[in-house]
């Protein structure tokens, strides 16, 4: 599935989602699902730094790192798609904190999965920032890769801003349970309106192992080169989580 919440959180994916949206978009999906089980996580994790394409989220405070954790729920729908949704809670920088709720749909095409989907950022005390993005994206297979293509929009912020980005990835089974993950990634404003126009570009590499029935362990470090915003950042970071399926 292509996962539109991947870039937010960096130990949900190796590079970072109101409760309306998630309701809309699991009534659609789950309502249709009833013949398939459904999948569930949760997941604790902890971060050096909170990067969100391509920029530190807690620079110039006295950042104690990225304390997040979540909730994943995925299914099968009867009409051939798949679902995803649930939320995340984050706590970075001086006391900033951040609840993302996110939900979508996808289905393959052939050799290409299409995916739709709702995220929903909420800084609480009625923020300024909070915000809703409809996603689009797409995910194949080429020379082995798995390369996907995201576009992002934001619905009732910056008067509708856009964002794209492109990744590509590959995994390797390493022995004993474990896994690495390695990535690229390229993003970049395709509209600000009004905002900063930056591109950023990332490398990644992580390893999961299976400690336990159920349980996963993740280690990551990532680096990011972001050129055009005022911080013109270039960060190398690294964190650590634990997911439980169930």
């Amino acid at each position: 599935m292509v996962a539109f919440w991947h870039d937010r959180c960096s130990t949900r994916a190796v590079m970072k989602k109101t409760s309306t949206i998630l309701a809309i978009g699991s009534a659609l999906v789950v309502g249709t699902s009833s013949a398939s089980a459904i999948d569930s996580s949760f997941h604790v994790g902890y971060s050096t730094d909170y990067v969100w394409r391509g920029v530190d989220q807690a620079a110039g405070a006295s950042s104690k790192g990225l304390y997040e954790y979540g909730l994943d729920f995925t299914g099968e729908c009867n009409c051939g798609a798949s679902w995803n949704a649930g939320l995340w809670q984050a706590d970075f920088g001086d006391s900033s904190e951040e609840l993302d709720i996110y939900a979508s749909i996808s289905k393959e095409f052939g050799a290409v999965e299409l995916s739709l989907g709702l995220i929903r950022y909420d800084y609480g005390n009625g923020s300024a920032g909070d915000t809703t993005e409809l996603a689009l994206g797409a995910g194949t297979e080429i020379a082995g890769l798995d390369v996907s293509a995201a576009v992002y929009y934001d619905i009732d912020g910056n008067d509708g801003a856009l964002w794209g980005e492109v990744s590509a990835g590959k995994s390797y089974e390493i022995g004993g349970g474990a896994s690495l993950d390695l990535a690229v990634n390229f993003g970049s404003t395709l509209d600000a309106q009004g905002g900063e126009n930056y591109t950023t570009y990332g490398i990644s590499a992580a390893v999961s192992k299976e400690l336990g029935d159920n349980l996963t362990g993740r280690l990551y470090v990532a680096g990011e080169q972001t050129d055009g915003h005022p911080t013109d950042e270039d960060d190398l970071y690294g964190g650590i989580s634990l997911s439980y399926g169930f």
